[in-house]
């Protein structure tokens, strides 16, 4: 148990042994580097390696090889059922706030699902080969995915439809949106692409040098990269240059997940990252000083093999996202711009879900 002070945030690993698991991230007084990642649960509901999670404030849910989804109620700490809809393995997932959750699979189909009762209420089929990623807007209305099949696709999420189709040429590692909707980013290979809403074009390239598994954003304009290097590297997409490359682990990342606003300091961001290495590592940067090595809050050796990393924690309100101009659809599919919820979609459940609900267990 994490007996000192609670930072309220929980770091939740997914590996290739099929474990979740659950750590808390505590003020420890008594440790010399005032942090400590302490366990709070260990789930083998898998019977595959896990190979995606996402979280909300309440809820998170995990993918796996074995073509399911496992939720979990992180409030009451219970597992409270799987669904069964994809026939590949659930590669990526997102939660749309905590209304909806979107989940990609193998089998080239995502799926929306709706948490209040966990229903499949759409399934949106476009790519012609498997879904790698998929990464949606902070309004909730667009949701952009890449697959095997070498296309990157805006879907409009209030219309439930593609709205463009983009041929990146190449199969893509991982599709990103920054935290004020202004741009986006899909890394292809060794090369990181970031694209401009307004321009709807390439504005900024980052030769990466090796393949790039996995970012994240620590504000509007800084990006930090991790891949098949034990390195982490920070880049200002706005100025067009490198900030820094520093050591991180002693294998390749795996996983990268930003905490933005923490401590007392309401600058500083806290970076956690997993490796092949089976390490979890928290990093605080402060935001003055970007160009300069962040400092090593805490670490913790799993000794499993990390494949992904989510984060469980009460975030600030968001602000309103003020959009001026989604340019990004096709002309014959104008995007609405009415406040309205995601997906108002009128039709008819389908009764052959396959979603099963299982009784409600608490977490090992």
């Amino acid at each position: 148990m994490c007996t000192e002070l609670n930072t309220n945030i929980e770091v939740i690993v997914g590996t290739y042994e099929e474990f979740l698991l659950g750590y808390k991230l505590c003020f420890s007084p008594s440790s010399k580097i005032g942090y400590s990642l302490q366990t709070s649960f260990t789930n083998h509901g898998h019977t595959a390696s896990v190979r995606s999670l996402a979280s909300s404030t309440k809820h998170l849910a995990s993918g796996g090889a074995d073509e399911t989804i496992r939720l979990f109620n992180m409030k009451t700490r219970q597992e409270v059922g799987t669904l069964i809809q994809h026939d590949g393995t659930v590669t990526c997932m997102e939660f749309l706030d905590s209304s909806h959750l979107v989940s990609g699979s193998e089998d080239g189909t995502i799926c929306v699902w709706t948490t209040n009762n966990w229903q499949c209420v759409k399934t949106l089929r476009g790519h012609k080969d498997g879904i790698i990623s998929l990464s949606a807007h902070p309004t909730g209305k667009l949701l952009l995915s890449i697959g095997k099949d070498k296309t990157l696709r805006t879907w409009n999420l209030i219309k439930g439809r593609s709205a463009y189709v983009t041929n990146i040429k190449a199969v893509g590692e991982f599709v990103l949106w920054s935290p004020d909707g202004s741009k986006f980013l899909v890394s292809l290979k060794n090369r990181i692409d970031v694209y401009s809403v307004k321009t709807t074009g390439i504005i900024h390239s980052i030769d990466f040098g090796r393949r790039a598994s996995c970012a994240t954003f620590l504000n509007d304009h800084v990006l930090v990269v991790g891949g098949e290097s034990n390195k982490l590297e920070l880049h200002d997409i706005t100025r067009k240059c490198a900030l820094q490359m520093f050591e991180a682990h002693k294998n390749r990342i795996k996983g990268l997940y930003c905490v933005r606003n923490f401590g007392t300091k309401q600058s500083n961001s806290l970076v956690l990252s997993t490796s092949s290495d089976g390490f979890i590592k928290v990093w605080k940067f402060k935001s003055s000083k970007l160009d300069e090595h962040p400092s090593l809050l805490t670490e913790l050796d799993t000794t499993c093999r990390p494949t992904c990393l989510t984060v469980c924690y009460e975030s600030p309100i968001r602000k309103a996202v003020t959009q001026p101009s989604l340019d990004v659809s096709s002309p014959k599919e104008e995007l609405q711009t009415s406040e309205i919820a995601v997906y108002e979609n009128k039709r008819k459940r389908n009764s052959s879900t396959k979603s099963s609900l299982k009784k409600k267990k608490k977490i090992i």
